[in-house]
């Protein structure tokens, strides 16, 4: 599979609502403060997103760079499909999703990129990641074909919108609650995705399928994680997104190749 980037740029929320954005916060710092550093961590998804995923992952990053160096931003909405963080969501063939419902296509992005200019007014950061656990709503309405390239036209948003090419991301696999359903199959396409998307250059993902629980009626666990699964997860994330950061310090390069560009 070859995804390519899109020549022409797209509309997005932004630009309906006519405003003009200015991002002062975004330039990378100096080499010279490359070792103290000051991060912005944006945290999106859906109901598996919780508050105790980012009071674990908060702590762990707060504690590493000092929390006046580490700013955690969370906006997450239960219950929704990728599309609703991207407008120009195009949705599988014969899926039948109704113009009312694609009208809220994107409606989730506005709220996010508020949130994340709220906190970081006037500062700049040496990185800025973007934590996403979000997928299940897509494997449940047999939306997995078009995941793959609608997280890449979310990167592309947020690219443009926080004006960086160097962002990375970090991918929460779907767990495998699902696996023994007969009508698994887009449950397995949206996790293989992630994979295919976290193994890009500069970016990763973390396997979720034992924080889930599971007894002996339900031995895959559930679709949510319980408040222990949810802090390992946030645990998880945070050393992924901490080993991410300390590899482009030492290669002394933050630039990366977009996953647009993944073959």
């Amino acid at each position: 599979m070859t995804t390519q980037r899109m020549k022409n740029p797209r509309l997005h929320c932004w630009l309906h609502l006519g405003l003009a954005i200015v991002w002062p916060f975004v330039s990378p710092v100096s080499a010279s403060d490359q070792k103290a550093g000051k991060h912005l961590f944006i945290l999106s998804g859906q109901s598996n997103m919780t508050g105790t995923v980012r009071d674990a992952f908060a702590a762990g990053v707060r504690k590493r760079f000092g929390e006046e160096n580490a700013v955690v931003v969370m906006r997450m909405k239960s219950g929704r499909g990728i599309r609703f963080w991207v407008a120009d969501y195009h949705q599988p063939t014969g899926r039948g999703l109704t113009d009312k419902k694609m009208n809220s296509n994107g409606q989730e992005y506005k709220p996010l990129i508020e949130a994340v200019m709220a906190a970081t007014k006037d500062k700049s950061f040496d990185t800025v990641g973007f934590i996403w656990m979000q997928g299940e709503s897509d494997a449940n309405n047999r939306l997995s074909e078009v995941y793959q390239d609608s997280f890449i036209k979310l990167i592309e948003q947020l690219e443009r919108d926080l004006g960086r090419d160097d962002l990375y991301f970090v991918i929460g696999r779907i767990n495998d609650y699902a696996r023994s359903r007969p009508d698994n199959e887009h449950w397995h396409r949206v996790r293989k995705s992630q994979v295919r998307l976290g193994n890009s250059k500069g970016n990763a993902w973390i396997d979720t399928d034992d924080l889930n629980g599971g007894n002996a009626d339900q031995p895959h666990g559930d679709i949510h994680f319980p408040r222990e699964g949810a802090a390992s997860l946030g645990k998880r994330f945070a050393d992924k997104a901490m080993e991410l950061i300390d590899k482009s310090i030492e290669t002394g390069n933050h630039a990366r190749p977009s996953p647009l560009d993944m073959q």
